[in-house]
Formats: structure tokens, sequence, C-alpha cells
């Protein structure tokens, strides 16, 4: 697994059986945990690695085929939507943060702190989640939506996901604000085709990946 790496401070140990442990970091996670210990590699597994992955090379899923054909608004994921797409959009959310180094996920499963946040799950054809975004009010008492951040797994970047959708968010929100600083891509895009959205928070700063995703694809397991 060559996205893992031996934390600086080398730890090293034997469990019962003889077998060496390791602390280690995930490098694609970011989380550090004793490698080759049962339940501190199930931690590791279960608390973020497996989200991770999931995020990164989604499977096509029945459930939300299932549901999308009984209603096309089941994208649109709010306070009232079930746990698990809400979860979904949770992982992309915390990928986006690990990928741009931020220092706090910007959204909730449950939702009780952000009730106003508005999600929308991207789908391909075969109805993987190949990205998501949040929009949220501006402000406390505004009207006004905000895209506060927007993710696409690596594999589907570069195709048409987010512009295919521009004009749906637009007949939602109407003009509704960019939250900065955002990628070189996007800022090509909102200056040949939307020049009226306004970036907040980062102007026109471009924004760069701290740890690029596209490096995990083949090697995510």
């Amino acid at each position: 697994m060559d996205h893992l790496q031996t934390d600086m401070r080398g730890y090293k140990a034997t469990n019962f059986l003889g077998v060496e442990m390791g602390l280690k970091r995930c490098e694609l996670c970011g989380l550090s945990y004793v490698e080759g210990d049962p339940q501190e590699e199930q931690r590791h597994n279960e608390e973020r690695h497996n989200g991770f992955i999931e995020a990164l090379k989604p499977e096509p899923s029945s459930k939300l085929r299932a549901e999308y054909e009984s209603n096309h608004e089941i994208i649109w994921v709010d306070l009232k939507s079930p746990e698990w797409l809400r979860t979904s959009i949770y992982w992309r959310a915390k990928v986006f943060k690990r990928e741009f180094g931020y220092d706090m996920h910007q959204w909730e499963i449950k939702g009780y702190h952000d009730p106003k946040a508005i999600g929308y799950i991207f789908r391909d054809n075969d109805f993987r989640i190949i990205g998501a975004c949040c929009f949220r009010p501006h402000e406390k008492q505004s009207k006004q939506m905000l895209l506060d951040w927007i993710w696409v797994c690596p594999g589907e970047r570069r195709k048409g996901v987010v512009s295919q959708r521009w004009e749906e968010f637009r007949q939602r929100f109407g003009t509704f604000l960019v939250g900065g600083p955002v990628s070189e891509a996007m800022l090509e895009f909102l200056r040949q085709r939307f020049p009226d959205h306004e970036i907040t928070g980062g102007d026109y700063d471009v924004q760069q990946p701290q740890v690029p995703m596209e490096r995990f694809v083949d090697a995510a397991t």
C-alpha cells in the first residue's frame, strides 16, 4: 500500500504473536494508526479509510437508482433527506477537506448545526455518486445562496460534470455566490461562461490541492 508512510516518531512494537507493529499515517485519509494491530487497522478502515475509497472509486448504486426513478429531486439533499445520502455527501466533504488542506469538513451527517445547507449529488448514468457540492445561505438571514464547496472524483474531472449542471443550479438559486478560493479550472469556467457570479472569501486566488487525489486512484484499496 504505497499511500502509507511511517510516522516520523518511528514507533515499533511486537504483538503477542510476534508480528511487528508500527505507527503509520495513511497518506490518503490522514489517519494515524498502529499497523499490525487488528483493532487499530479496523478503526482506520471503519472510521475513515473506507469512506475515502468509496468517494474516490464509487460503485454503481442500486439504491440511488431506485430512489431517483421514483423521485428525481432525491439528488438535492437537505435536512430531511435519508441519512445514507447525507453520509455520501459527508465523505466527499471529508475528501475535499483533505485534498485542499482545510481545517474542517463543511457538511454534517445530522445537520443539526447547519440546517439550511443544501447538498447536491453528481451521478453518472450508472448511478455512481461521482461528486457532490454544498450550497448554504451567504449570511444567516440572507436569501442569497453561496456555493460553498464542490468536489468531483478524479476520474470524472474535466468531463463537464459541473458545467452540465450549472444551469440547473441557476434555475434553483439564481445568480448565487461562489465561495473562494476556487480551482484554476473553475475560475476559467466562470470567466468564460458566467462572469456574473461573484467569488467571495478568496476573490480570484487560485486554489491548489495540498494532497492531490489523482495520486491515489490506481493504488486505492
